[in-house]
């Protein structure tokens, strides 16, 4: 799928994403995708490559467990 037909930041539930495509729509780092992955993300591989829905990554942004990356706050 070309660049241009992507919606940058945008994931739909029905739609099955490879690793590297997920990490180009969202413009996360292999880190960040591996941190999900530790904190509970499934992946589904097949053929040797990963696979995400984007059901599973909404449910995991939406979930309830502490980021493994602290935030810092300013006063």
């Amino acid at each position: 799928m070309p660049m241009n037909d992507e919606f940058w930041g945008v994931i739909n539930p029905e739609e099955l994403y490879t690793l590297d495509a997920l990490k180009r729509r969202l413009g996360i780092r292999d880190a960040t995708l591996r941190a999900a992955r530790r904190a509970g993300l499934q992946v589904y591989y097949k053929h040797g490559r990963g696979f995400v829905y984007g059901r599973d990554w909404i449910k995991y942004v939406c979930s309830p467990v502490a980021s493994a990356e602290p935030i810092e706050v300013g006063i």
